[in-house]
């Protein structure tokens, strides 16, 4: 299959998917977010869309919690363009509501979003493939917005399957990956268990040729108090090397842009 090349532009920042829904993005983009900033780093937040709202304020939703972790005064409404009641794919959940996502409006958002902050940390929805208009996927928007990505997966049975089907899909759209987080959203509660995670972890680190970080530990408390919890995964070795790697690109990318610029001047003064 034909590679697609991403367009270059501002990567200042990272798109935080899964291999699946509730496999622990919020988690990982909300950790991160406060380990950026106890590195000085201004990072932002952003979820695009959102299904499956319990509260009209939206209290206790994915994008307040992020907006929290951040530390950030931006307004719900541009963290969060879009937000449904219903908790299905954003494709089912808009036409329910007789709405449509509009990914001109999204991306609007995004880049103001992007201007005023020195690292934009974006969570998608779902998986890489999950519908949320008629003729695109989550994949498309990470697409548009040229942001490498932080993929986070199970560290359970079917994990391994799971990630690199999700490394796949992004390797064929030559969309630049940061690292796969391994993620433990559920206690170890068997030998077998334990030895079917060890497995997964050791195989993950040899086939999927890019940084495997993790697992982050269970958090039993996690739905309780989910501010501090993260909060104390923020401090881990695992969201530590996160921060480093996404440090590392936007060096990478800032160099390649003096380069870039460095190079056009010189050759209009020819």
């Amino acid at each position: 299959m034909r590679k697609e090349k991403q367009a270059a532009g501002n990567s200042n920042g990272a798109f935080v998917t899964a291999t699946d829904t509730g496999v622990g993005k919020t988690v990982v983009t909300a950790a991160l977010a406060i380990a950026l900033r106890k590195h000085g780093q201004r990072a932002g937040v952003m979820k695009p869309i959102e299904t499956g709202l319990k509260s009209p304020t939206g209290i206790g939703s994915d994008a307040a919690r992020l907006r929290t972790a951040a530390g950030s005064s931006d307004l719900l409404r541009e963290i969060r363009p879009y937000a449904f009641r219903r908790p299905l794919a954003p494709l089912d959940a808009a036409r329910l509501e007789k709405r449509c996502v509009s990914m001109p409006h999204i991306l609007r958002t995004f880049r103001r979003l992007q201007l005023q902050h020195e690292i934009l940390l974006v969570e998608g929805i779902g998986g890489l493939l999950t519908p949320i208009m008629p003729k695109h996927d989550v994949s498309d928007l990470i697409y548009q917005m040229k942001l490498p990505v932080i993929v986070v997966g199970r560290v359970s049975l079917g994990g391994i399957n799971h990630a690199m089907l999700t490394l796949q899909a992004l390797r064929r759209r030559n969309i630049p990956v940061l690292a796969l987080v391994l993620n433990r959203s559920l206690p170890r509660r068997t030998a077998t268990a334990q030895a079917q995670e060890q497995s997964t972890i050791r195989l993950l680190r040899h086939i999927a040729d890019m940084p495997v970080i993790g697992p982050l530990p269970y958090r039993a408390a996690l739905e309780r108090n989910f501010q501090h919890e993260v909060t104390k995964l923020a401090g881990t070795a695992a969201i530590t090397k996160l921060v480093r790697l996404v440090l590392a690109r936007m060096i990478h990318e800032g160099s390649s842009r003096k380069r870039a610029d460095a190079k056009r001047d010189g050759h209009s003064e020819i």
